[in-house]
């Protein structure tokens, strides 16, 4: 090989390269019904292929998993490139938020948010009558209560309410503020990652970043390469070494996107309750459960007002006039607002109680989920 034939084919390898060494090592793949591509990567596929914080699971089943490392695991049911976003799914997303879904760490942020009032309801509560567009939470709910979330911008504290008490108020992530009231998956975007984020030399730095509607650099480079060459120097090129210059670019440009965290502090409106004072309060049974988890009524085994299940040396308070038990440390706050049972709503013997009426402004504790 002539120098000159050397030469032309060593600045074509140079400017070229990286289009066919991302091809070949970096296609497009997909884990069932969603497409990985850019910024995302499976975990069998080389490093290179996306940023480490877009790292995603295929399972054996074909779910796509992405793991949050403040809020674990989530099924990831759709990804959109051209308007980015990923849409995850779960059993009980409402359990999930409530439980505190945290995006410290990730590049990830919600599209939208919209404020919901959580609270539990007996089953003969007027919720559902008083806010027609209130969400039943079946997956938290049971035979002996429900859970129902209010978007707060229709919540009146003004509007009496029976037999509810409030859970949480949190923001809950949504596709646009004209999303239907429904809490059935949690949708993100994410910022583009930057280039020096890629961490081998299989692709490119310049093919990481482009701008909107734009050429990569390298692709740039390879057309000034074959535009800007002299006719002359073109046309022996032809004729002596008979090369002929392919150049393919398949990469896809994504915009960025910058979207602001959501925080929220929760907050009880003010309202009038009967409770119980606290040395009827204690009179009340208590019990500390032993090792083998040995419960008065064994079906019932969890506390209706945390939604939690009963565990080894916990202690429980049975409300002496119906057996119903709970959590002691959540009984004892709600028997503090009313003396009804949260279950039954039977009200204790005014002549063995003392009821007390206060006013409430704002409570900073309430029963953890």
């Amino acid at each position: 090989m002539t120098p000159l034939n050397f030469f032309f084919v060593f600045l074509l390898s140079f400017f070229l390269h990286p289009f066919f060494t991302y091809g070949e090592f970096c296609p497009r793949v997909s884990c069932g019904n969603v497409s990985v591509d850019f910024p995302f990567r499976l975990t069998n596929q080389p490093d290179c292929c996306g940023d480490p914080n877009f790292n995603l699971l295929c399972t054996i089943t074909n779910q796509t998993i992405i793991s949050f490392p403040l809020s674990g695991d989530f099924v990831v049911n759709t990804i959109n490139y051209s308007n980015p976003y990923l849409q995850l799914t779960d059993p009980c997303i409402t359990k999930r938020l409530l439980q505190g879904f945290n995006l410290s760490g990730t590049p990830f942020q919600p599209l939208y948010t919209r404020t919901y009032i959580f609270s539990n309801c007996s089953t003969d509560s007027n919720i559902s009558v008083v806010y027609s567009s209130a969400l039943f939470i079946s997956c938290l709910s049971s035979i002996n209560f429900l859970v129902w979330g209010i978007a707060k911008n229709f919540y009146d504290p003004s509007t009496p309410v029976s037999s509810c008490l409030e859970l949480a108020e949190i923001s809950v992530p949504q596709h646009d503020p004209g999303w239907p009231f429904y809490i059935d998956d949690i949708p993100l975007t994410w910022e583009q990652p930057l280039c020096h984020t890629v961490p081998c030399n299989y692709c490119p730095s310049s093919e990481c970043s482009r701008e909107k509607g734009g050429l990569s650099n390298g692709t740039k480079y390879a057309v000034i390469f074959i535009l800007g060459t002299p006719i002359s120097l073109i046309a022996v090129c032809i004729i002596y070494y008979n090369v002929r210059v392919h150049c393919y670019d398949h990469r896809r440009h994504q915009p960025n996107v910058e979207i602001s965290g959501l925080t929220s502090e929760p907050q009880l409106a003010g309202i009038i309750v009967n409770g119980l004072d606290g040395s009827s309060i204690e009179a009340y049974p208590i019990t500390l459960l032993g090792e083998n988890m040995k419960l008065p009524r064994p079906n019932d085994n969890t506390c209706s007002i945390c939604l939690s299940e009963y565990q080894a040396k916990e202690t429980i308070r049975t409300i002496p006039d119906c057996n119903h038990y709970f959590h002691a440390s959540c009984i004892d706050e709600w028997l503090k607002l009313n003396a009804a049972c949260l279950v039954c709503r039977r009200t204790p013997d005014h002549d063995s109680a003392h009821l007390i009426t206060r006013s409430i402004s704002s409570i900073s504790s309430r029963p953890s989920l």
